[in-house]
């Protein structure tokens, strides 16, 4: 029996794919029996890759399509995304395509023992002066799971303090209103932290941009020192041992399946 991992990213077209690069070393050790293959679930970002790259980026259809063509084959699918929102469940949709045997990784953020286990990776960078806010920033998302950012953030308020804010880029909770609250609480300075799991275009453009509606210009227009936390999440320790484990859980429903 062949087994093969394919760890499924947004993916990014930037220099921060050193950290998905990261997660692979660390990840890649703890399954030495199984061939890994990587993928992009944004067809953007992949058209990109594949025009400037030398290796090609398959899609998960294309990849899942070349694997089907041995039954001997066992396939984990693993979301390498934040919460399971939009992009996690077109994937989950192509992963149907399969006729072998196969199970999907969950995201980074889908127990309540994930959000504690995050938290525990957020704890270093939070561990400031308390007249400072702290800004956990997301990409945000229209699907349900948006649930998780008021979630999140009553978890790490109930560790760390109130001084810790969650904020969107996108939807809710709106980056606007999030900055009038730290405004009105009387925080002059902020730790931005991006809550993405790599700090690729959106904290080039959303964050540390020169654009009017940019992180950096509605601090500089309200006043508020900005201080930039500059790699994403995947750069934490302790972000691919959740990776892991939700690779194990997997590996044990295929287990079952037999």
């Amino acid at each position: 029996m062949e087994k093969h991992i394919i760890l499924t990213a947004f993916g990014t077209s930037t220099q921060a794919q050193t950290t998905y690069d990261h997660l692979h070393s660390l990840i890649t050790p703890r399954f030495p029996d199984s061939q890994f293959h990587w993928t992009c679930s944004s067809p953007v970002i992949r058209r990109n890759i594949n025009k400037i790259g030398d290796a090609q980026i398959y899609s998960l259809s294309e990849l899942i399509s070349q694997l089907n063509g041995s039954s001997k084959n066992q396939i984990v699918i693993q979301s390498m995304h934040v919460l399971p929102g939009h992009e996690f469940h077109r994937m989950v949709r192509e992963s149907q395509q399969t006729s072998i045997m196969s199970a999907i990784g969950m995201p980074l953020l889908s127990t309540p023992d994930d959000y504690h286990r995050v938290s525990d990776c957020l704890m270093p960078l939070m561990a400031s002066n308390k007249k400072r806010a702290i800004v956990i920033l997301g990409h945000g998302t229209t699907h349900p799971c948006w649930t998780g950012y008021p979630a999140l953030e009553r978890v790490l308020r109930k560790r760390a303090g109130s001084h810790i804010f969650v904020a969107a880029l996108e939807n809710y909770p709106h980056s606007g209103s999030v900055i009038e609250e730290i405004i009105a609480s009387g925080y002059q300075e902020i730790l931005l932290i991006p809550f993405l799991m790599v700090a690729g275009m959106h904290f080039l453009r959303d964050i540390s941009g020169n654009s009017p509606q940019s992180w950096k210009s509605l601090c500089r227009q309200n006043n508020i020192r900005l201080i930039l936390h500059e790699q994403g999440l995947g750069m934490l320790p302790g972000i691919a041992d959740i990776f892991s484990d939700h690779l194990k859980q997997a590996f044990g429903s295929l287990n079952q399946q037999q």
